[in-house]
């Protein structure tokens, strides 16, 4: 009984607090209408373009179809990913990858091996010599691991994929709540 009560006065308030329900027209009144204006629009008329693209144009064309993406939307819990593409001189890629100041970092660090497993598997990533993945949350640096595409197994079904992304990795930096975190995870020693 106190349930329905409860859902009643609700429902009152709830009525109360967005106000008079919309009132119908009766139908004894009329809707009028305002006339449709004769008003003409004259739309202007797009202008020809006659030129011919320079030589420079035509060279910035050519240069960004030569460019490969690197697509970062595999990092989903990440507020940002940054990508510096150093494949031409080192080949390397180095990704920054950002989490907000809410985040447990070795969570945060564990999201990051896991996504990057899919991410290693991109056919312009997978040819990459090393790929840093540099973990920051709140600005801080909280894990860096040099990965190398052709040491991941990608093909194993037996281990988790941050295990594969770790085996396939130097650890080059862990704080320490990273560090105790991939230990009671086995992810390290």
């Amino acid at each position: 009984m106190k349930k329905i009560f409860y859902i009643g006065a609700m429902s009152a308030l709830l009525l109360v607090a967005c106000g008079e329900a919309e009132k119908p027209i009766p139908k004894s009144e009329t809707i009028e209408y305002p006339e449709p204006s004769e008003q003409k629009i004259e739309y202007p008329t797009p202008k020809e373009d006659t030129t011919e693209p320079s030589e420079k144009e035509v060279t910035v064309e050519v240069t960004k179809q030569a460019t490969n993406v690197v697509d970062t939307s595999f990092f989903t819990y990440a507020n940002s990913v940054e990508v510096i593409d150093n494949r031409t001189t080192q080949n390397n890629l180095l990704v920054w990858i950002d989490y907000s100041a809410d985040s447990e970092p070795g969570m945060s660090t564990l999201n990051t091996l896991n996504q990057a497993f899919e991410f290693l598997q991109q056919p312009d990533v997978i040819k990459t010599g090393t790929v840093t993945l540099a973990i920051r949350v709140d600005d801080i640096k909280v894990a860096q691991f040099s990965v190398k595409p052709a040491n991941v197994d990608f093909s194993n079904k037996e281990v988790g994929m941050a295990d594969l992304v770790v085996n396939g990795s130097e650890i080059e930096y862990l704080n320490e709540g990273v560090k105790t975190f991939g230990q009671t995870m086995e992810l390290w020693k």
